[in-house]
């Protein structure tokens, strides 16, 4: 994680763990939400990438929302994830060959989501998991 760390463009960018992302609308309202706890000076998270992680994994405990969400031991693939919207391609690219990484044609689906890892306990759908997004904020 060092690594990721050292060699990302900026702090826009947040490595998550490949089952991590029930879909693309997922990781939007992650997104959108982030962006209100920014504006109302409400991140829990001192970092931009803990807070994503944190709302992902639907808890207020950003250490517990790296061990669900981030990337553990035993994980074969993961997520680059830009959170300037920048979505410049070239970037991912460059970004991929910093750490070495194969960018893979492979978009967010259930497929490959495992909602047990975020702490889901029912259902499995896009649904479930952007609605654990905002268990993260409830006091």
């Amino acid at each position: 994680m060092n690594k990721w760390l050292e060699s990302r463009i900026d702090e826009n960018w947040v490595l998550v763990g490949g089952s991590t992302l029930a879909g693309e609308a997922h990781a939007w309202v992650a997104l959108t939400v982030l962006k209100r706890n920014i504006e109302r000076g409400n991140m829990k998270s001192n970092t931009l990438d803990g807070e994503f992680i944190r709302l992902l994994s639907g808890t207020h405990h950003i250490s517990l929302g790296f061990s669900r969400a981030g990337i553990v031991e035993g994980d074969e693939y993961a997520w680059i994830v830009d959170l300037s919207e920048s979505d410049e391609q070239s970037d991912y690219a460059i970004q991929a060959e910093k750490m070495g990484f194969e960018l893979l044609s492979v978009r967010p689906s259930l497929d490959i989501f495992d909602a047990s890892r975020l702490g889901i306990e029912s259902g499995v759908s896009e649904d479930v998991a952007i609605g654990h997004i905002h268990l993260a904020d409830i006091n």
